[in-house]
Protein backbone atom coordinates (compact mmCIF):
# COMPACT_ATOMS: atom_id res chain seq x y z
CA UNK A 1 0.00 0.00 0.00
CA UNK A 2 0.82 3.56 -0.95
CA UNK A 3 1.36 6.46 1.33
CA UNK A 4 -1.88 7.52 -1.21
CA UNK A 5 -3.79 3.98 -0.03
CA UNK A 6 -2.78 2.72 -3.39
CA UNK A 7 -2.19 -1.28 -3.76
CA UNK A 8 1.27 -2.12 -4.78
CA UNK A 9 1.37 -4.99 -6.73
CA UNK A 10 4.79 -5.38 -7.00
CA UNK A 11 8.20 -4.26 -5.44
CA UNK A 12 9.35 -3.49 -9.05
CA UNK A 13 7.93 -0.28 -9.99
CA UNK A 14 8.17 -1.28 -13.49
CA UNK A 15 5.54 -4.29 -13.23
CA UNK A 16 3.50 -2.64 -10.59
CA UNK A 17 2.43 0.13 -13.38
CA UNK A 18 1.88 -2.50 -15.88
CA UNK A 19 -0.34 -4.34 -13.56
CA UNK A 20 -2.24 -1.37 -12.77
CA UNK A 21 -2.54 -0.43 -16.86
CA UNK A 22 -3.45 -4.46 -17.48
CA UNK A 23 -6.18 -4.36 -15.10
CA UNK A 24 -8.73 -1.43 -17.14
CA UNK A 25 -8.96 -4.17 -20.24
CA UNK A 26 -10.86 -6.75 -18.09
CA UNK A 27 -14.13 -6.65 -16.69
CA UNK A 28 -14.37 -6.36 -12.80
CA UNK A 29 -14.52 -10.21 -11.98
CA UNK A 30 -11.22 -11.02 -13.81
CA UNK A 31 -9.90 -7.89 -11.92
CA UNK A 32 -11.21 -9.17 -8.79
CA UNK A 33 -9.52 -12.54 -9.42
CA UNK A 34 -6.04 -10.86 -11.01
CA UNK A 35 -5.77 -8.31 -7.92
CA UNK A 36 -6.25 -11.35 -5.77
CA UNK A 37 -4.28 -13.91 -7.83
CA UNK A 38 -1.24 -11.71 -7.75
CA UNK A 39 -1.12 -10.75 -4.47
CA UNK A 40 -1.63 -13.83 -2.87
CA UNK A 41 1.55 -14.75 -4.96
CA UNK A 42 3.31 -11.21 -3.88
CA UNK A 43 2.78 -12.49 0.22
CA UNK A 44 4.15 -15.59 -0.87
CA UNK A 45 7.60 -14.09 -2.09
CA UNK A 46 7.59 -11.66 0.85
CA UNK A 47 7.25 -14.50 3.30
CA UNK A 48 10.62 -16.76 1.94
CA UNK A 49 12.37 -14.78 0.07
CA UNK A 50 15.14 -16.70 -1.71
CA UNK A 51 16.01 -16.80 -5.34
CA UNK A 52 12.78 -18.71 -6.15
CA UNK A 53 10.37 -17.12 -4.27
CA UNK A 54 9.19 -14.66 -6.86
CA UNK A 55 8.62 -17.48 -9.19
CA UNK A 56 4.88 -17.22 -8.13
CA UNK A 57 4.27 -13.59 -9.15
CA UNK A 58 6.78 -13.67 -12.21
CA UNK A 59 4.60 -16.68 -13.74
CA UNK A 60 0.95 -15.17 -12.68
CA UNK A 61 2.28 -11.56 -14.44
CA UNK A 62 3.27 -13.80 -17.31
CA UNK A 63 -0.27 -14.94 -17.24
CA UNK A 64 -1.55 -11.45 -17.52
CA UNK A 65 0.38 -10.19 -20.87
CA UNK A 66 -0.86 -12.01 -24.21
CA UNK A 67 -4.81 -12.06 -22.60
CA UNK A 68 -3.94 -7.87 -22.30
CA UNK A 69 -2.37 -7.42 -25.93
CA UNK A 70 -5.59 -9.38 -26.96
CA UNK A 71 -7.94 -7.70 -25.11
CA UNK A 72 -6.41 -4.16 -25.99
CA UNK A 73 -7.72 -5.65 -29.47
CA UNK A 74 -11.46 -6.04 -28.98
CA UNK A 75 -11.23 -9.70 -27.38
CA UNK A 76 -12.51 -10.04 -24.11
CA UNK A 77 -11.41 -12.71 -21.70
CA UNK A 78 -11.91 -13.02 -18.63
CA UNK A 79 -9.65 -14.73 -15.81
CA UNK A 80 -10.13 -17.86 -14.23
CA UNK A 81 -13.84 -18.08 -14.98
CA UNK A 82 -15.32 -21.36 -14.36
CA UNK A 83 -16.46 -23.55 -17.09
CA UNK A 84 -17.92 -27.04 -16.71
CA UNK A 85 -15.98 -27.60 -12.80
CA UNK A 86 -12.72 -26.04 -14.33
CA UNK A 87 -11.35 -22.58 -14.11
CA UNK A 88 -9.12 -22.28 -17.39
CA UNK A 89 -6.36 -19.12 -17.38
CA UNK A 90 -8.25 -17.48 -19.93
CA UNK A 91 -11.81 -17.87 -21.90
CA UNK A 92 -12.87 -16.04 -24.37
CA UNK A 93 -16.81 -17.06 -24.80
CA UNK A 94 -17.77 -15.08 -27.31
CA UNK A 95 -14.18 -15.49 -29.84
CA UNK A 96 -14.27 -19.27 -28.55
CA UNK A 97 -10.60 -19.42 -27.24
CA UNK A 98 -9.35 -20.69 -24.07
CA UNK A 99 -5.96 -19.88 -23.17
CA UNK A 100 -3.88 -21.47 -20.86
CA UNK A 101 0.04 -20.29 -19.88
CA UNK A 102 3.13 -21.89 -19.35
CA UNK A 103 6.18 -19.98 -17.68
CA UNK A 104 9.85 -22.16 -18.04
CA UNK A 105 10.98 -21.75 -14.58
CA UNK A 106 14.44 -22.25 -12.91
CA UNK A 107 15.51 -25.18 -11.35
CA UNK A 108 14.89 -28.28 -13.66
CA UNK A 109 17.15 -30.13 -16.33
CA UNK A 110 15.17 -31.25 -18.74
CA UNK A 111 15.08 -29.26 -21.52
CA UNK A 112 12.97 -26.64 -23.27
CA UNK A 113 11.04 -28.87 -26.10
CA UNK A 114 10.53 -31.56 -23.38
CA UNK A 115 9.31 -29.33 -20.51
CA UNK A 116 6.94 -27.35 -23.45
CA UNK A 117 5.67 -30.82 -24.51
CA UNK A 118 5.07 -32.27 -21.15
CA UNK A 119 3.27 -29.22 -20.16
CA UNK A 120 1.54 -28.81 -23.17
CA UNK A 121 0.64 -32.71 -22.92
CA UNK A 122 -0.74 -32.37 -20.01
CA UNK A 123 -2.77 -28.60 -20.16
CA UNK A 124 -4.40 -30.58 -23.28
CA UNK A 125 -5.25 -33.61 -21.39
CA UNK A 126 -6.78 -31.37 -18.66
CA UNK A 127 -9.06 -29.40 -21.20
CA UNK A 128 -10.03 -31.48 -24.35
CA UNK A 129 -13.36 -32.48 -23.21
CA UNK A 130 -14.39 -28.76 -22.52
CA UNK A 131 -12.42 -28.24 -25.94
CA UNK A 132 -14.76 -30.39 -27.87
CA UNK A 133 -18.11 -29.97 -26.08
CA UNK A 134 -17.39 -26.18 -26.68
CA UNK A 135 -16.05 -25.83 -30.16
CA UNK A 136 -13.28 -23.89 -28.45
CA UNK A 137 -9.89 -22.94 -29.76
CA UNK A 138 -7.52 -23.71 -27.43
CA UNK A 139 -4.37 -22.02 -27.03
CA UNK A 140 -0.84 -22.39 -24.79
CA UNK A 141 1.26 -19.61 -24.02
CA UNK A 142 4.93 -19.96 -23.49
CA UNK A 143 7.37 -16.94 -21.95
CA UNK A 144 10.57 -17.61 -23.25
CA UNK A 145 13.65 -16.01 -21.23
CA UNK A 146 17.28 -16.93 -21.55
CA UNK A 147 16.69 -20.18 -19.15
CA UNK A 148 14.78 -21.45 -22.26
CA UNK A 149 17.85 -21.40 -24.88
CA UNK A 150 15.22 -20.53 -27.95
CA UNK A 151 14.58 -17.26 -29.05
CA UNK A 152 11.35 -16.14 -31.20
CA UNK A 153 13.27 -16.48 -34.25
CA UNK A 154 14.28 -19.97 -33.51
CA UNK A 155 11.22 -20.67 -32.87
CA UNK A 156 9.93 -19.54 -36.00
CA UNK A 157 13.30 -21.34 -37.83
CA UNK A 158 12.81 -24.58 -36.01
CA UNK A 159 8.92 -24.84 -36.38
CA UNK A 160 8.70 -27.96 -37.67
CA UNK A 161 10.30 -29.44 -34.34
CA UNK A 162 6.93 -28.38 -32.64
CA UNK A 163 4.83 -30.83 -35.10
CA UNK A 164 4.90 -33.58 -32.62
CA UNK A 165 2.96 -31.58 -30.16
CA UNK A 166 -0.02 -31.03 -32.39
CA UNK A 167 -0.23 -33.99 -33.67
CA UNK A 168 -0.31 -35.92 -30.28
CA UNK A 169 -2.71 -33.21 -29.22
CA UNK A 170 -5.98 -32.99 -31.24
CA UNK A 171 -7.57 -30.29 -28.86
CA UNK A 172 -4.13 -27.88 -29.58
CA UNK A 173 -4.98 -24.98 -32.10
CA UNK A 174 -1.67 -23.06 -31.28
CA UNK A 175 1.00 -22.39 -29.56
CA UNK A 176 2.26 -18.67 -28.40
CA UNK A 177 5.68 -17.74 -27.96
CA UNK A 178 6.66 -14.89 -26.34
CA UNK A 179 9.42 -12.92 -24.93
CA UNK A 180 10.71 -9.51 -23.26
CA UNK A 181 11.85 -7.26 -26.79
CA UNK A 182 12.85 -3.62 -25.51
CA UNK A 183 12.18 -0.48 -22.99
CA UNK A 184 10.65 2.53 -24.75
CA UNK A 185 9.85 5.49 -22.71
CA UNK A 186 10.14 3.42 -19.33
CA UNK A 187 7.81 0.55 -20.88
CA UNK A 188 8.85 -3.03 -21.48
CA UNK A 189 7.85 -4.52 -24.88
CA UNK A 190 7.03 -8.01 -25.37
CA UNK A 191 7.29 -10.11 -29.10
CA UNK A 192 5.05 -12.92 -30.09
CA UNK A 193 4.85 -15.44 -32.13
CA UNK A 194 2.13 -18.35 -33.00
CA UNK A 195 2.40 -21.61 -34.40
CA UNK A 196 -1.09 -23.03 -35.73
CA UNK A 197 -2.61 -26.12 -36.53
CA UNK A 198 -4.66 -24.55 -39.40
CA UNK A 199 -5.46 -21.21 -41.19
CA UNK A 200 -8.08 -20.68 -39.29
CA UNK A 201 -6.34 -17.44 -37.31
CA UNK A 202 -6.81 -15.77 -40.86
CA UNK A 203 -10.66 -14.80 -39.82
CA UNK A 204 -10.49 -14.02 -36.69
CA UNK A 205 -11.03 -10.63 -36.39
CA UNK A 206 -8.02 -8.35 -34.86
CA UNK A 207 -5.77 -10.98 -34.06
CA UNK A 208 -3.04 -9.44 -33.46
CA UNK A 209 0.32 -12.30 -33.63
CA UNK A 210 2.52 -12.69 -36.46
CA UNK A 211 1.40 -16.87 -36.95
CA UNK A 212 2.39 -19.67 -38.89
CA UNK A 213 0.13 -22.49 -39.85
CA UNK A 214 1.89 -25.76 -40.00
CA UNK A 215 -0.35 -27.30 -42.25
CA UNK A 216 0.12 -24.61 -45.13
Amino acid sequence: MTERGETTFSPNSAIDIAIKEMLHYFNAESQRRMRKAILNAKKEAEKHRDENTDAGARHIFREFIPAFILNQNGFAFEYEKPIQGKTPDWLDDTARLMLESYTYERGASSSFFDRVTSSVTSKCNKYKDIVAANSLRFVVSVYLDFLTGMTLTECRENSEMFRSVFDANDSLWAILFFTETQVISGRQHYGFFCLCADASFKVIPNWPFHTLNLNQ
